[in-house]
């Protein structure tokens, strides 16, 4: 971060960027890192209403009595937002990737510690078997057969309960 891309960011983005840094630097060696006075980068810090809380080594927003109720029931508790926002791009990935895949996520039913296992004998087309054996070798082969096999027919259950 250089001292005109400093000044140019939103207080927002400087304090994340400032944030940063502190985990690695001093207040007045950052203010020396950007080449500006640490008396102007601790005025321009406080813009936007941020303060710095010495023992978290971190900038916070000031968020009055009466704005902190507002705030909280319209965006919700605020380390969460902080989260997404700035996990937004890793989270959009995985989403993409989710939608684009078909990612499997198995009930906790199919490989909790404490599950009793039985087994069973049942008939079926060898075909369908054999369709979707394949299927589960070529896109999962991380997992079990008998662990896919109860999750389907855990969807099964969930689809057509009535």
């Amino acid at each position: 971060m250089d001292k005109d891309s400093f000044f140019t960011m939103t207080p927002e983005r400087r304090v994340q960027e400032v944030n940063r840094l502190l985990q690695k630097y001093e207040l007045k060696e950052i203010a020396a890192l950007i080449g500006i006075p640490y008396s102007t980068f601790t005025k321009e810090m406080r813009k936007g209403d941020y303060f710095y809380h010495q023992s978290d080594r971190k900038y916070y927003r000031f968020i009055r009595d009466e704005e902190e109720e507002n705030i909280k029931r319209k965006y919700g508790d605020s380390e969460v937002l902080s989260f997404i926002q700035e996990n937004f791009d890793t989270l959009k990935a995985l989403i993409q990737h989710y939608q684009s895949s078909g990612f499997l996520l198995l009930d906790e039913r199919v490989y909790r510690s404490n599950a009793t296992f039985v087994n069973k004998s049942i008939k079926m087309n060898s075909e369908i078997y054999e369709e979707f054996s394949k299927f589960c070798e070529d896109n999962y082969p991380q997992y079990r057969l008998q662990d896919l096999v109860a999750q389907a027919l855990i969807d099964f259950v969930n689809k057509y309960k009535k």
